[in-house]
C-alpha cells in the first residue's frame, strides 16, 4: 500500500507554490515598465527629431515671421526696413540673456555675461508678462519680449522687442493634424555661448574668470544656444466622458454649448508639479491647482563632481545631487536630488553637454554613505570655472537636443 501525502505536506507545497507565483507575478509590472521605457526611447527619439526640425526649420532658419504680426503695437510704418526674420533673431537681440547683473541699464556700452542657462526666462521683459509665471501657470512659452541695445523703430528710441508665444498646444506631439492623442511635449531653455569675445572684468578673479564683459556692438557675435527637452505626457490623465486627452490638455472642446472651451475644472496639465515644490510630481494635474513642470536650473559646488577612480585625472564620472546649491524655480533641494537620482535621467550642463545617469552607487562623503550618480559622458574636471550649472526636468526626458544658432 502506497503512503499518501499528509495534510501538512500539502500545505507546505501550497505555500511554496504561492511564494513562487508571487515572485513570477511581481516580475510582470517590471517587464511592462521596461517595455514602455524602451518604446518611449524609440518613439521619443522620433519626437525629439520632430521638435528639433520644428524649431530649426520654422523658427531658427526660416525668415517667415512678419513684423506685421506686431503691427498693433508698433505700426506698419514705424518698423525698420527688415520686414521678415527668423523668430530667434528676437532672442538673439535680447541683451539680457545670460547677463550676470540684470540691473545693467539698456544702452550700456558693454555687459557682463556668465553664459549660464536662463531657465527662469527672467531677463528684461519691459511691459510684458513674466514669462516663467506664464509657463508655470498655463504651459505656454513666451519668446522675446526683452530689450535690445539697438533701436528697432525708425527715428525712435524704442528698444522693446516683440514677443511670440509657443503655446502648450503648439508643443504637443504628434500635432493635432495627425488626429492621434498627444504623447510627448517639448520645452526649451536658452543661453549665450562664449565665443572668445570680450575680457574678464577687472577685479574679478578666481571663481569668476569664466565671465566676460562684451561690448554691446558685438552682441551679434555671441551664438544663442537652446536645450530642447522632450518628455512623455502623463499617462494617468483622466478626462470627462466624451472629452479626448488633447481637448482636456489644450482646453479646446468642440461643443457649442460650452462656447468652445472645456470648463477649467476639467482641464489637465500634460506634466504637473506641486505649486509649492516644482520637483514634486503630481499625476492628473489640474489647471489652477498645480503648476506646469518646467526645466529646473541648479548651481554646482566644487564637491558636486567626484571621481570613482582618482588615478584617472581627467575622468570625473560621479555626481552628488545632494550638494547642489541655489536650485531655482520654486524647487525644494531635497526633491531635486530625488528627481535626479533616477537611472536614465538626463541633464545638460552649462557647456551644452548632455549627461545620462547610468547607475546609482554609494560613496562615503563626510563620514556617511550617500547615493551618488554615475554619469556618462563623464566630466573632464570638477572646476567651477568650467562646470557651474545643470538643467534638468523632474520627469525623465526621452531626449535632450542642444541647438546652436548664429
Amino acid at each position: 500500500m502506497k503512503r499518501a501525502f499528509t495534510l501538512l505536506e500539502i500545505l507546505i507545497s501550497v505555500v511554496v507554490l504561492a511564494i513562487g507565483l508571487v515572485g513570477v507575478v511581481a516580475i510582470f509590472p517590471a517587464v511592462i515598465d521596461l517595455q514602455r521605457r524602451a518604446q518611449d526611447t524609440v518613439i521619443g527619439q522620433n519626437a525629439a527629431s520632430s521638435a528639433e526640425a520644428q524649431l530649426v526649420g520654422t523658427f531658427v532658419e526660416n525668415p517667415s515671421l512678419n513684423w506685421l504680426d506686431w503691427s498693433s503695437t508698433y505700426g506698419e510704418n514705424d518698423l525698420t526696413q527688415i520686414r521678415r526674420f527668423p523668430v530667434f533673431d528676437v532672442l538673439a537681440e535680447d541683451v539680457g540673456i545670460s547677463v550676470r547683473d540684470s540691473r545693467v541699464p539698456v544702452g550700456a556700452s558693454d555687459y557682463t555675461y556668465d553664459f549660464l542657462w536662463d531657465a527662469a526666462w527672467e531677463w528684461e521683459r519691459r511691459d510684458n508678462d513674466d514669462a516663467f509665471n506664464v509657463l508655470a501657470e498655463t504651459g505656454d512659452l513666451v519668446l522675446g519680449g526683452g530689450v535690445t541695445n539697438k533701436s528697432i523703430l525708425t527715428n525712435q528710441n524704442n528698444r522693446t522687442l516683440p514677443t511670440l508665444t509657443l503655446t502648450l498646444a503648439d508643443r504637443l506631439m504628434p500635432d493635432a493634424a495627425s488626429g492621434a492623442d498627444p504623447r510627448y511635449i517639448y520645452d526649451m531653455v536658452v543661453r549665450r555661448v562664449d565665443a572668445g569675445i570680450g575680457f574678464v572684468p577687472r577685479g574679478d578673479s578666481g571663481r569668476r574668470t569664466y565671465e566676460k564683459r562684451v561690448p554691446a556692438d558685438r552682441l551679434d557675435e555671441l551664438p544663442l544656444q537652446m536645450a530642447v527637452f522632450v518628455r512623455r505626457v502623463d499617462r494617468n490623465i483622466r478626462v470627462p466622458l466624451g472629452v479626448s486627452i488633447r481637448e482636456a490638455i489644450t482646453g479646446v472642446y468642440d461643443d457649442p454649448e460650452l462656447d468652445g472651451q472645456v470648463p477649467a475644472r476639467n482641464r489637465r496639465l500634460p506634466l504637473a508639479v506641486d505649486p509649492n515644490d516644482f520637483c514634486k510630481l503630481v499625476q492628473n494635474g489640474k489647471f489652477g491647482q498645480h503648476r506646469y513642470s518646467a526645466p529646473i536650473a541648479a548651481l554646482l559646488r566644487d564637491t558636486t563632481i567626484l571621481q570613482s577612480d582618482p588615478s584617472k585625472a581627467d575622468v570625473w564620472d560621479l555626481f552628488d545631487p545632494v550638494s547642489l546649491r541655489h536650485v531655482g524655480n520654486g524647487t525644494n533641494a531635497t526633491s531635486a536630488a530625488e528627481r535626479l537620482t533616477q537611472v536614465g535621467q538626463l541633464f545638460v550642463d552649462n557647456t551644452g553637454t548632455v549627461h545620462k545617469v547610468t547607475a546609482i552607487v554609494q560613496k562615503q562623503i563626510g563620514g556617511a554613505d550617500r547615493d551618488v550618480l554615475v554619469v556618462d559622458p563623464p566630466f573632464s574636471t570638477n572646476s567651477l570655472d568650467e562646470y557651474r550649472q545643470i538643467i534638468f526636468t523632474p520627469q525623465v526626458p526621452v531626449d535632450i537636443r542642444v541647438l546652436t544658432t548664429r
